[in-house]
């Protein structure tokens, strides 16, 4: 079996269809937790089981887990815990409000992102951009049932300290990729996060059949999720990447209407088309170049340096003819 390779994503439209497809992926993450919640599965079991089914599956697919050093070590660890204090939230979330009201709620994380990223200067954020994110979050808003809209208001807080630390995490993700490869900042998030989640295992209640496949859904699906995520980061930036994980709203409407059987009216129909709209409207200038995806290991940037300081045959001839030119004057 072959890791993966970021070097795939070329283009934006790879970027797209391949992140696209992790959203998808990670859309039926809300519907399988609040099936698990009616099923008996507890919170503390999902936050635990997803962690450990997601850490082996990021193992398993990248390959890329190799030392960073000391230096780079403390930064990743800041963002691993801030993805587990998103996680955290927004599975206590699911407890008070229904998965529709948190769902529009986190909608509101490319804006926050847009406004960090600008503030640090490296998004120009235009008017095209706010008036695509508005028809994203109207279609968002049309997607709606008017009987979903009551709700708890510590699940609502809840949902909002995870649009921060989400926000948090996606800018700072961004830095974190100009010096590490993307794949191996994969690597340690969710490792990281079972090691955060060893004291929460002596509260836990004991694992049953439902709760491991509860686990291993949203754990391998937040795997192949985080992989999609940070690999287009690194090629298209923070604030893209979060206007591109607005599909998830339809994305998840859709997936509703066939696996719950839900059925759809006119509006919520127009709200996915809009969305869909809006993503691609919704576009930002990046002020500073894309970022480069630097070799995994100090070794390899090593070796990488000394590669670009020998001179290629080109430059060797160059070289000669200047010297032939200077010889005869």
């Amino acid at each position: 079996m072959k890791s993966f390779n970021s070097s795939i994503l070329k283009s934006e439209a790879a970027v797209t269809l391949w992140l696209t497809a992790a959203i998808f992926a990670a859309s039926a993450e809300p519907i399988i937790v609040k099936l698990g919640y009616a099923a008996g599965v507890q919170p503390l079991q999902i936050l635990v089981l997803k962690n450990c089914f997601a850490a082996a599956v990021v193992l398993l697919l990248t390959r890329k887990f190799v030392w960073v050093g000391l230096k780079q070590l403390p930064h990743l660890a800041l963002l691993a815990f801030l993805l587990f204090c998103t996680n955290g939230l927004i599975l206590l979330s699911l407890t008070l409000i229904p998965a529709v009201v948190v769902m529009t709620l986190v909608t509101t994380t490319p804006a926050l992102v847009a406004m960090i990223n600008s503030a640090l200067g490296r998004d120009k954020v235009t008017a095209r951009f706010w008036g695509g994110f508005a028809l994203c979050l109207l279609g968002v808003v049309l997607m709606l049932e008017v009987k979903s809209l009551a709700a708890n208001p510590l699940g609502i807080l809840a949902v909002l300290s995870a649009v921060v630390t989400s926000s948090i995490y996606r800018v700072q993700m961004e830095t974190a990729c100009k010096a590490v490869n993307p794949l191996v900042v994969s690597s340690y998030q969710f490792p990281i996060n079972v090691f955060l989640c060893i004291p929460l295992m002596f509260i836990t209640p004991i694992v049953g059949p439902e709760a491991l496949k509860v686990g291993a859904i949203v754990g391998s699906a937040a795997a192949m999720a985080n992989i999609a995520f940070l690999s287009a980061m690194a090629i298209i930036g923070s604030t893209r990447v979060s206007i591109i994980s607005l599909l998830q709203r339809p994305l998840l409407l859709v997936l509703a209407i066939v696996v719950l059987n839900e059925p759809a009216s006119a509006l919520q129909l127009l709200g996915i088309v809009l969305t869909i709209c809006g993503v691609q409207i919704a576009q930002v200038k990046r002020k500073k170049p894309p970022l480069v995806i630097f070799p995994e290991t100090a070794s390899d940037r090593v070796a990488q340096t000394a590669a670009d300081s020998i001179p290629s045959q080109s430059e060797k001839q160059a070289g000669a003819v200047a010297a032939c030119f200077s010889n005869h004057r």
